[in-house]
């Protein structure tokens, strides 16, 4: 599959800036393609799907989609998670009847609280609207890139 200049440059940076876990986790998701449900008489047999009605494959994401993709699934991997423990403390403060609770972690083996994920305020999902609108920029960011092409 080949892979667009936009979506190497991003892997780039994700592996320059320390995420390289991140960078191959993206590559792998637009190298696997997208899933597609399909009915099962729509396309040839697959062995087992003749009880099912719809089956799922996966489609190859061309090129001119493949940073569109990227940073949707940029946001599912980095900016949801940060929008849903920012939600998780303010339901633990409801449940207890005060602002906000600080969620901490325990290390399973040595029984200590580890540092917290964040040193912001409570439930504050504001990294959350900055990584999303630095998401939504990027694409035009790298638009130059895509208009100096041969």
């Amino acid at each position: 599959m080949a892979v667009s200049d936009e979506l190497r440059l991003v892997i780039t940076i994700l592996d320059e800036e320390g995420f390289g876990a991140l960078a191959g986790e993206l590559l792998t998701e637009i190298s696997l393609g997208r899933e597609v449900e399909v009915p099962t008489g729509a396309a040839a047999p697959i062995q087992g799907a003749e009880d099912r009605e719809n089956f799922v494959v996966r489609i190859p994401i061309a090129e001119e989609e493949q940073l569109i993709e990227a940073m949707t699934i940029l946001r599912l991997r980095l900016v949801e998670p940060i929008r849903k423990f920012a939600e998780a403390e303010r339901i633990a403060g409801e449940l207890v009847d005060v602002p906000g609770v600080r969620i901490r972690f325990i290390d399973p083996e040595e029984r200590t609280e580890i540092e917290p994920l964040s040193r912001r305020d409570i439930a504050d999902d504001g990294l959350a609207d900055q990584l999303d609108e630095l998401l939504r920029r990027l694409p035009s960011m790298i638009e130059p890139l895509t208009s100096t092409r041969p």
